[in-house]
């Protein structure tokens, strides 16, 4: 169990390295999650959530892997989904490095034309935890900005 909890500690900073050329940002603040995406406007990309309003112990990170369904001339839609992981609780505290599983419906629209690599971002996203037992439907409403620009 150890060398798997060391392995999903490595794959993390993989992915937190692989964030780190992020195409876009944003900012959830109802919900305080902060997402670090690669080039969202591509048929398929990959969201990096991490939760910031929780002790060290309870922080959540969750890989996503999206794919956009259409085009707008201001927005695009998307669907996807991922896996939530616990990697510090699973250290600290000896919990399961694997929460649940979520899926994903979204927008991302960029509707300032001042400033058009700023957007508003709405998702749906049910959440049910790893053994099944319960879940959640979750809303994000957020906003971002894309280094890259819109397509």
């Amino acid at each position: 169990m150890k060398l798997l909890k060391l392995f999903l500690l490595i794959l993390t900073f993989q992915f937190i390295n692989y964030a780190a050329k992020a195409q876009a940002i944003s900012y959830y603040p109802f919900n305080s999650q902060l997402s670090i995406a690669t080039n969202p406007t591509k048929v398929v990309w990959m969201d990096f959530r991490f939760q910031m309003n929780s002790f060290t112990s309870s922080l959540n990170t969750e890989p996503a892997l999206m794919v956009n369904l259409g085009y707008t001339k201001n927005a695009f839609i998307y669907a996807g989904g991922g896996v939530n992981f616990g990697i510090v609780a699973s250290i600290v505290d000896n919990q399961d490095v694997v929460k649940g599983y979520f899926g994903s419906v979204g927008m991302r629209a960029y509707p300032f034309e001042k400033a058009p690599k700023v957007s508003v971002n709405f998702e749906l996203s049910p959440y049910v935890n790893y053994d099944g037992t319960s879940g959640v439907f979750r809303a994000w409403l957020g906003v971002g900005y894309h280094f890259g620009g819109k397509k």
